[in-house]
C-alpha cells in the first residue's frame, strides 16, 4: 500500500496566506506517506520565496514532487515566463530536493507520477455571458476594458458586446503578470503534447500512473456560480485538451488538481479527479491510498 499526500493553492507571497500554510506544513511533516504532490500556485513571482515555501516541508519523510501554477509563472514587467517554468523553477526545485514533474515523471516502486500545469485555451468561457472571445484572450472582461486605456480598442467601433457584459468588471492577472512567446492556445497544445510524452514513457515503465496538474482537465470540475464575475474567470480554470490525453492512457487511475480554490471529486472513464480546494486562507490535503 502506497500512501500520496497532495495539496496546491499555497500562495506564500500573500500575507495571509502564510500562517496557514505554514500550520498545514507542520501538519503534513507529521504524516506518514511515501509521496508528497505539491499542485502549483506556491511563492509568486519572486524565486526566493518559491524555495522558502518548499523548505517548509523539510519534515516530510516521503519523495517531495511538484507541478507549477499560473502563478508560478508571474514574472517582473521584462521577465521571460517560459523560461520560468521550463528552468528557473527546475532549478529552484532541484536545489530544495523536490522532483520538478513538469520536467520529467517520477517513479515509485511500479507507480509512476506524472506532472502538468496545464492551462487554459478559452474552450471554458461562457457562451450566456455574452463577452467576444478577444476580452477572454486579453484577460480583461468589458466593464474593466472600457475604464483602461489601453484596452479600449476592444470595445472601439465594435457593436457586439451586450449591455449585461459591460457590467462585467474582471481581469485576470496572468495578463499583466505572465509573459509567454506565443497565445494561450498554442501554450495549451504546447503543454497537451508534453504531458502525452510523459505519459507514454510512465505506461512503458509502470504498473499505475498517477497525475498530479494544476489547471483543471474537465470542464465538470468548474463550478458556475452565476455571479458574471467569477464566471468570466471560470474561463481560465483549464481546458479539456487535458482531458482527451488523460483519457487516452488507461493506466493513469488519479487526478490531483489545484487552482479552482474548491473542492471536487468526479469520475471520468478510468479516472478518479479530485481537486484539493485550498483558499487563501484554509488550506487543504488531500490524501489517497494505493494498493
Amino acid at each position: 500500500m502506497m500512501r500520496v499526500l497532495a495539496t496546491g493553492d499555497l500562495h506564500y507571497n500573500i500575507r495571509r496566506s502564510r500562517g496557514p500554510t505554514e500550520a498545514l506544513a507542520e501538519r503534513i511533516s507529521r504524516e506518514t506517506a511515501e509521496v508528497l504532490l505539491l499542485l502549483g500556485d506556491i511563492g509568486g513571482r519572486r524565486l526566493e520565496v518559491l524555495a522558502e515555501a518548499l523548505r517548509l516541508f523539510g519534515g516530510f519523510g516521503g519523495k517531495k514532487m511538484l507541478v507549477a501554477g499560473n502563478h508560478d509563472l508571474w514574472t517582473a514587467p521584462r521577465g521571460d515566463s517560459l523560461r520560468r517554468y521550463e528552468v528557473e523553477i527546475a532549478e529552484v526545485c532541484r536545489e530544495e530536493g523536490w522532483h520538478y514533474l513538469d520536467a520529467c515523471p517520477a517513479y515509485v516502486d511500479e507507480v509512476a507520477f506524472v506532472g502538468n500545469i496545464g492551462w487554459y485555451d478559452h474552450s471554458y468561457r461562457l457562451a450566456s455571458l455574452g463577452v467576444p472571445v478577444r476580452f477572454y484572450q486579453a484577460k480583461i472582461a468589458p466593464g474593466a476594458a472600457a475604464r483602461l486605456s489601453e484596452h479600449r480598442h476592444l470595445l472601439d467601433g465594435m457593436r457586439d458586446v451586450p449591455s449585461r457584459a459591460m457590467e462585467i468588471t474582471t481581469r485576470w492577472m496572468d495578463g499583466r503578470h505572465v509573459r509567454l512567446p506565443y497565445g494561450d492556445e498554442a501554450f495549451s497544445e504546447h503543454l497537451a503534447e508534453k504531458l502525452r510524452r510523459h505519459l507514454s514513457e510512465a505506461a512503458d515503465r509502470a504498473r499505475k500512473i498517477i497525475v498530479g496538474m494544476h489547471h483543471l482537465p474537465f470542464a465538470e470540475m468548474v463550478v458556475r456560480t452565476g455571479n458574471p464575475a467569477w464566471d468570466f474567470a471560470t474561463n481560465y480554470l483549464g481546458s479539456e485538451i487535458f482531458g482527451e490525453v488523460l483519457l487516452a492512457q488507461p493506466k493513469v487511475t488519479h487526478l490531483l488538481c489545484a487552482h479552482n480554490h474548491r473542492a471536487r471529486e468526479m469520475h471520468r472513464g478510468h479516472l478518479t479527479c479530485r481537486s484539493v480546494g485550498s483558499t487563501y486562507t484554509d488550506k487543504h490535503v488531500v490524501a489517497i491510498e494505493l494498493a
